[in-house]
């Protein structure tokens, strides 16, 4: 195998790559915490609620309906909560994947130059298109749940103004 002109320029290449991946996944790490934290707030206004439902067997029809519309919005909260999770899912299977391609360059560059792949062979062209074009199929599946999520507020949004309507009139 002929010396590669841009030998000293691989390492570094792989370490910002590297860099970026670590950073990529602390921000999906907070992202994660902070979803964490809505479920808790999420399950925290649920038992509230059904508790409240429990003392209020005897109360009014308009009682009923406010609790209601909050069993209903704690609803669309866990739907949206739901649906990010699955995003946050998605997203750690892109970053898993990526983390795995810099392990496997790193330990292709780590061989022999006896051993390393010759640069130009097709099955690792083949290959390397097949973890790239799997990699956007990934981010588009994560950017169409968080569509999904838009598309699930909005709705629930259009609902909660006709029911507003509707108490109003």
């Amino acid at each position: 195998m002929p010396p590669d002109s841009d030998e000293p320029a691989r390492p570094a290449a792989l370490a910002k790559e590297q860099s970026l991946t670590d950073l990529e996944q602390a921000l999906g790490d907070r992202e994660q915490l902070v979803g964490d934290r809505d479920q808790a707030r999420i399950d925290q206004e649920q038992v509230d609620h059904d508790d409240r439902r429990a003392s209020s067997a005897a109360r009014s029809r308009r009682a009923h309906l406010i609790l209601d519309d909050r069993q209903a919005r704690i609803d669309r909260e866990q739907l949206t909560r739901d649906v990010s999770q699955e995003a946050m899912d998605h997203a750690q299977q892109g970053r898993d994947n990526q983390q795995e391609a810099l392990d496997n360059t790193r330990a292709m560059l780590n061989l022999p130059t006896s051993k390393q792949p010759v640069q130009a062979n097709p099955s690792a062209i083949r290959r390397g298109a097949i973890e790239r074009a799997s990699a956007a199929r990934e981010r588009a599946q994560a950017a169409l749940t968080r569509a999904l999520a838009t598309v699930a507020r909005a709705e629930a949004d259009v609902i909660r103004a006709r029911a507003d309507e509707a108490s109003d009139g």
